[in-house]
């Protein structure tokens, strides 16, 4: 039970209410065929139709509700959700039981779904490919149109759409009452405020839009509307469901309580805000729905909040004690109904796949995705591999979200249909601020960020960056060419000045300007290699000079998550040939292995070349912290190697981020010709606070100087590329 807590968790998307709109072009219709549900009458058919309401995480109560029907065979033969109610309501419609919707949840953190955790970000954005995801304290985005567009919401939750879409996209239908149990789920068009009653279309969609969250989820878009959080207009659908199944008893869930009364102790966070003034502007509504319902269920759960993060198992105790105080009235209600008829698993005829279309991506990559798709012509619809392409899609720099809708082929079969993937762009122009500082060394900075796409041709893009502090300074303006068959043209210039203190040489500036021009090959497999050339000028003590060279880039990243990282690996080399004699690299590798159901291992190895007599090309080993107990006075070398190795585990998710614990133990050499005069080892313990806004750590390390080290940081660091161009 502890861990259905994910599934409410994750529908914390389920704020008060939630809506959507149908997912086919002209699919906005309420009401089914006369066919399918009006020439049956209740005897024919048996059991009562559910109206489950939104509250976030107390839609656990709705599976204790489920689990007490289930127990007592009393058949659901209908139910209609908004916003947490849509997602246990679409689940259950799918055919899983109450238990089997807890084992889903049960390895998920849903947290981190509603969240997405940076999964789209790069750990080299900004770099060696355009700016897509990032992570900012501050941003400001303008249209097509260079209108000043703020954010709509706080988070997209992207990876909540795969989810759902790995759990309903099985069932071979597109209408959502054909499913075991026919369903229909609420949301808000946000542009007319009208409600719309989604009854079609793709379901994962359908119920992500329906738990849009004011202010703190995006809204979501579909069929040329943005919609919200059915809760807004329609909290608890109990007319909604006596439309769709006249002759039904309807049993009303609502999470709210029977009063709106709360104690102040109560609101916990800014989403509880927003969900009482929503539960005040709806409460006509809500009081028309009780009155409607045949029997309303009241799960005593007022006092927990829309977000909370504990007593899941409580939440799902309560729905069961709340359905079996009123169970002699349910058994009433249905005492005159035999059980529907047929199994409850039956799935529809599988749909065959006649066109691939993508909508919203320049022409050449979109003649590109529809041919790696078209492949799909003629076979039935896989919902696993159309998950995998909306995920490696959305991957796509210039991507912001990905939708995916099945419609039928025009003048096809019945069981034909067509796939469509329509894709958001990122904004055509974004401003951001961002900052680090630590006690552990003396750089710290703020930074300022501009981005710009669809500049001279569809598909390209430029970035311009800047950062200062501490008397330091820094200045990147990158261009990159369109996407075009897996190429792609890269072009930089930057200069800066930095200060170091490695250990025995003192403090001294170093100041560079360099230029760099790669062509790139990239794979959406999270492959990417660069060939090209780069040149600079340079300045420290005891040089002063320009070199160039050939310059060399590979990025293989399988991470399942950029900022809070839990299986997979990332490895990036980059090397330049300077001068024709100084070989210049720096190669990482991270990789995050799962160790029973919460922990990870962690392994991060580094290699660094470079000229130690040459303050330009010189290997610093700590300077971006490969080793704490080095950060402030590193080690100087021709080559340096380091490696870490951690176990971490998360302690606590939210929808800003993770609380995440380390023990880790950590060794570093610093080389010339590859001997070894100088190397440290280092264990301690980590703190970290990763999330999309920002981020913050706290280390305690121990030393081989028998140093105890006590540092912090805040912001999310951005290191040079030590002493490449």
């Amino acid at each position: 039970m502890n861990r259905f807590i994910c599934i409410l968790i994750a529908l914390l998307i389920v704020s008060s209410g939630g809506g959507f709109a149908s997912g086919g072009e002209a699919d906005l219709a309420v009401r089914p065929s006369p066919s399918r549900t009006d020439s049956l009458t209740a005897g024919e058919r048996g059991g009562v139709v559910l109206a489950l309401s939104g509250g976030g995480t107390k839609g656990f109560a709705h599976v204790g509700v489920l689990k007490v029907l289930e127990r007592e065979k009393i058949p659901v033969v209908g139910i209609v959700g908004t916003s947490i109610g849509a997602v246990i309501g679409g689940l259950y419609a799918c055919g899983y039981t109450a238990d089997e919707i807890s084992e889903i949840v049960n390895d998920t953190n849903i947290m981190e779904l509603l969240a997405d955790s940076g999964t789209r970000a790069k750990t080299d954005a900004g770099d060696h490919r355009p700016v897509g995801e990032n992570v900012k304290i501050y941003s400001l985005s303008f249209d097509e149109n260079l209108r000043l567009k703020g954010p709509l919401g706080m988070l997209q939750a992207l990876s909540l759409v795969n989810f759902l879409t790995k759990y309903t996209g099985q069932l071979q239908t597109m209408d959502f009452l054909d499913l075991p149990v026919p369903f229909a789920c609420i949301a808000t068009d946000m542009g007319t405020g009208d409600e719309i009653v989604l009854t079609k279309g793709n379901l994962a969609s359908a119920i992500r839009a329906s738990a849009s969250i004011p202010g703190l989820l995006n809204p979501w878009p579909m069929d040329g509307m943005l919609l919200l959080d059915g809760g807004l207009v329609d909290n608890i659908p109990v007319l909604v469901a006596k439309e769709l199944f006249p002759g039904y008893p309807v049993i009303g869930v609502n999470l709210a309580g029977e009063s709106i009364n709360k104690p102040n102790e109560r609101f916990k966070s800014v989403i509880d805000v927003i969900m009482q003034t929503i539960d005040i502007m709806i409460i006509d509504r809500v009081k028309a729905s009780e009155a409607a319902a045949d029997l309303m269920i009241h799960p005593d759960v007022s006092m927990y909040g829309i977000l909370d993060s504990v007593g899941y198992e409580d939440i799902y105790n309560r729905g069961i004690e709340a359905a079996e105080s009123r169970l002699d009235r349910i058994l009433a209600l249905s005492a005159a109904s035999a059980p529907p008829s047929g199994d409850r698993k039956k799935m529809s005829p599988l749909r065959i796949v006649r066109n691939v279309r993508i909508e919203g991506l320049h022409a050449a990559l979109t003649s590109e995705l529809e041919s790696r798709y078209e492949k799909w012509v003629g076979e039935p619809y896989d919902a696993n591999a159309v998950n995998e392409a909306i995920e490696k899609i959305g991957k796509l720099d210039e991507v912001s979200a990905v939708n995916v809708d099945t419609h039928p082929t025009e003048n096809g079969a019945p069981a034909d249909v067509d796939v469509l993937f329509t894709v958001k762009k990122r904004p055509r122009a974004e401003f951001n601020i961002g900052g680090y500082v630590s006690s552990l060394h003396s750089h710290r900075w703020v930074s300022f960020g501009a981005n710009a796409r669809d500049l001279s041709s569809d598909g390209d893009a430029a970035n311009i960056s800047a950062r200062y502090g501490n008397d330091e300074w820094e200045a990147d303006a990158r261009y990159f060419t369109p996407l075009v068959r897996g190429g792609q043209w890269g072009f930089s210039l930057s200069g800066g000045r930095n200060k170091f203190e490695p250990d025995g040489f003192g403090r001294y500036p170093v100041e560079r300007y360099s230029a760099r021009v790669l062509y790139y090959r990239e794979r959406m497999d999270d492959f990417r290699f660069g060939i090209g050339l780069a040149g600079e000028y340079a300045r420290a003590p005891g040089y002063d000079g320009f070199s160039w060279g050939p310059y060399l880039y590979f990025n293989r990243d399988t991470l399942d998550n950029f900022l809070t990282p839990s299986r997979g690996y990332s490895f990036n080399s980059r090397a330049w040939l300077a001068g024709g004699d100084i070989l210049s690299s720096r190669t990482t590798l991270t990789a995050y292995i799962p160790w029973k159901s919460d922990l990870r291992f962690l392994l991060n190895f580094g290699l660094a070349t470079g000229e130690r007599d040459n303050a330009i090309y010189r290997v610093l080993l700590g300077d971006a912290e490969e080793l704490y107990s080095l950060a402030g006075t590193p080690f100087a070398g021709d080559q340096a190697v380091w490696v870490r190795a951690g176990l971490n585990r998360d302690f606590h998710s939210s929808w800003w981020g993770v609380v995440r614990g380390e023990v880790f133990v950590a060794y570093g050499a610093s080389m010339e010709n590859w001997n070894t005069p100088q190397d440290t080892w280092e264990a301690g313990l980590a703190l970290s606070f990763p999330g999309q806004l920002l981020s913050g750590k706290i280390v305690v390390a121990y030393s081989e100087d028998d140093d105890l080290i006590f540092g912090f940081s805040l912001g999310n660091p951005r290191w040079r590329a030590g002493n490449l161009p």
